[in-house]
């Protein structure tokens, strides 16, 4: 069964819209943060490596006096793992990160052990220090972001000691000068893990946040969604009560008004079931529930209908794609066009057996989706987030600037199973 309110064809083209889909949900600002201070500390560690490489302090220099694998292994975790942080920080995930910077430190922390053992001669060449002695700050700032816990503190404060002891044993005793490279290497770490701490902490925070507002939305969302259940009741009883009642006394009465009694009374009895989530709702009601969600937001909005159910579907899923349906309706005719201005909706909604999909098209100015912030509560909690919150349920939203925007619901029956 097909039904049709005014249609009108859209010039939105599906196929280039479904490029911006918004299909994956965005990150949070402390993943933003540790990203961006990993690239960070990437690029900056290798910036170090080239501006440092030569010289008696560069690792150039210092190879050929350390054993041949050491030598490749103190640049390996001293130099490279951080440098690669440049490049990783963009897509590997969140606990391939952690690992390779908490591996990357304990690595630091036995090259520096090893030092001495694995020189070739008493003293390195000139007197002068291990190279590594300059990247302790590096892995202590990556350590910090990583974690953000007490025990981090601990590898900063060990940069002191351990940086004062191998340059003593290391550049042949010259021990004020060695206290003085520790106590700047300890000075350094600990200001890096306070500031790494500190960014970390301060995005978690705004996550924080930002989860507050959004339960704050979804409850606000919950007590609103009462008032649009009593209005689409409202609607059923103006559509087809009131018409029901007027064809009951007319004389003589027509055949088909006990029929249409018992059916408005199942539209009620469904929407009211709908809140307990007790109830079903067959096909042709599912279509009235959306029918009456977008008669209650605008008179404009076109619903074209497609039903080839038989099975009746539970109360939950209808009710989520109303109210999701109905903020994306909402947001179009907020968002869509300037006051006045012309911009066609389209609300679609095909019912099969155990698949139910709802679209909502505009011809509107259209937005970029990659743009949307994190705190468009619209989109995250009362659309994405409710569809999220549905088994079998699902969503994608898709635009372009001057292309208008689309909507998608679907709840798949297996995929509530």
């Amino acid at each position: 069964m097909e039904t049709s309110a005014r249609p009108r064809a859209l010039s939105e083209s599906d196929d280039d819209a479904r490029g911006d889909a918004l299909a994956v949900a965005p990150r949070s600002a402390r993943e933003r943060m540790q990203r961006t201070t990993y690239f960070a500390t990437g690029v900056a560690t290798a910036l170090f490596v080239i501006l440092l490489a030569n010289g008696p302090n560069g690792f150039l220099a210092q190879m050929d006096q350390l054993r041949a694998p050491f030598g490749a292994f103190s640049v390996l975790v001293g130099a490279a793992m951080p440098a690669s942080y440049a490049i990783l920080a963009w897509f590997a995930p969140m606990r391939v990160l952690r690992t390779l910077v908490t591996a990357g430190a304990l690595g630091f922390v036995l090259a520096q052990l090893l030092w001495v053992p694995m020189m070739t001669g008493d003293a390195l060449a000139d007197g002068a220090a291990p190279w590594l002695q300059g990247y302790g700050a590096i892995h202590a700032t990556l350590l910090a972001v990583a974690w953000n816990r007490p025990p981090v503190w601990l590898f900063a404060v060990a940069q002191g000691p351990l940086v004062a002891i191998v340059e003593y044993l290391a550049s042949g005793g010259d021990l004020e000068q060695s206290l003085l490279d520790g106590i700047g290497a300890l000075v350094t770490s600990l200001i890096l893990t306070g500031a790494g701490a500190g960014v970390v902490t301060a995005a978690a925070r705004q996550d924080q946040e930002a989860e507050r507002a959004r339960a704050e939305a979804a409850r606000e969302a919950a007590e609103r969604t009462g008032e649009r259940e009593q209005a689409r009741i409202n609607a059923v009883v103006h559509d087809e009560i009131i018409s029901v009642l007027l064809a009951a006394v007319r004389q003589p009465v027509n055949e088909t008004v006990p029929e249409r009694a018992q059916r408005a009374l199942g539209y009620v009895a469904a929407i009211r079931g709908a809140r307990t989530g007790d109830a079903a709702y067959p096909p042709t009601q599912v279509v009235a529930a959306l029918r009456a969600t977008a008669s209650a937001i605008s008179d404009d909005i076109i619903v074209q209908a497609t039903v080839t159910a038989t099975e009746e579907v539970p109360a939950p899923a209808v009710t989520a794609l109303a109210e999701a349906a109905g903020e994306a309706m909402r947001n179009s005719v907020i968002h869509a066009g300037e006051p006045g201005e012309r911009v066609s909706r389209v609300l679609t909604v095909t019912v099969a057996d155990g698949d139910v999909r709802v679209t909502v098209r505009d011809d509107g100015r259209g937005f970029v989706p990659k743009s949307v912030s994190a705190r468009r509560l619209g989109l995250q909690v009362s659309i994405r987030g409710r569809m999220e919150a549905l088994a079998g349920g699902g969503s994608r939203i898709s635009s372009k600037p001057g292309r208008g925007t689309t909507v998608e619901l679907w709840w798949r029956a297996e995929d509530a199973r």
